[in-house]
């Protein structure tokens, strides 16, 4: 039976996703045109994207289950740092935080069709990464931008996971957070990789689970290397205890349904 149910999952992305998925994303890039003509960038971002992360991940299908939200104050901004396990990181994560988030986007896709286009209306950050000085700048200035209720995401591996595995965290997001006194928010994400490795071009079927973890502050903290240091080991500890959590709730809901 789960062989034929992967078959008709396999049939359905080819065949009826995949077709809706284009004629969906033409339709939000006019709302997001006309949303930031009207409104400007902020609520483009804010109305669109989250509607239309949720219309894909209802269609796919894919079940996010969150935890954690009442970590997140909606009168602050955040930088979020997040594990990167797979292309479904950011349709699980956008919309269901609480919070109107912007990324990092490699400049390269700043004139890509449709991809391209819609990070530019809702206002993700394109930075070029040969050029290290200005990619930080333009970084910090957007995160100056922030305002309540909005949040910089950052994979803080840097790509995604070929393994599955927590892999090492660069020191730029914490290098941004420390400097702009800007609170860190450790999410842990569980489910993504096992549903689409490394050059799967087809999603499985199942649930991707967060959990949001407690901000770090950085109010008052000294500006300097060892801190930052002790920034990124201690948002890396909640990122990976998270991970653990939700792999053993996960058995153990698997568990219970083997022995009903």
């Amino acid at each position: 039976m789960s062989l034929l149910l992967s078959v008709l999952h396999k049939l359905w992305l080819l065949l009826v996703f995949a077709p809706l998925l284009l004629l969906w994303t033409l339709l939000a890039l006019v709302a997001a045109f006309l949303l930031r003509v009207l409104l400007g960038e902020r609520r483009a971002g804010a109305w669109v994207a989250p509607v239309w992360t949720r219309v894909l991940t209802t269609m796919l299908p894919l079940r996010v289950r969150i935890r954690g939200r009442e970590h997140i104050d909606r009168d602050r901004a955040y930088v979020v740092v997040c594990n990167h396990e797979s292309q479904l990181d950011i349709l699980a994560l956008y919309g269901r935080l609480g919070l109107d988030l912007r990324w990092i986007v490699k400049q390269e896709i700043r004139s890509m069709p449709l991809i391209g286009w819609g990070c530019r209306l809702v206002g993700h950050v394109f930075v070029d990464r040969q050029d290290r000085d200005a990619a930080i700048a333009s970084i910090n200035q957007a995160v100056l931008r922030l305002e309540p209720g909005e949040g910089m995401l950052f994979f803080p591996e840097g790509t995604r996971s070929k393994s599955g595995e927590l892999m090492p965290f660069k020191s730029g997001a914490f290098r941004t957070a420390l400097m702009l006194n800007m609170p860190i928010l450790p999410v842990s994400i569980e489910g993504a990789w096992e549903l689409m490795r490394p050059g799967q071009l087809l999603p499985a079927y199942g649930s991707v689970r967060l959990q949001i973890h407690p901000a770090i502050e950085t109010a008052g903290l000294q500006d300097s290397a060892e801190q930052v240091r002790e920034l990124m080991q201690l948002a890396r500890s909640r990122i990976a205890n998270g991970i653990q959590q939700l792999q053993r709730k996960s058995l153990q809901q698997r568990s219970g349904l083997h022995e009903n």
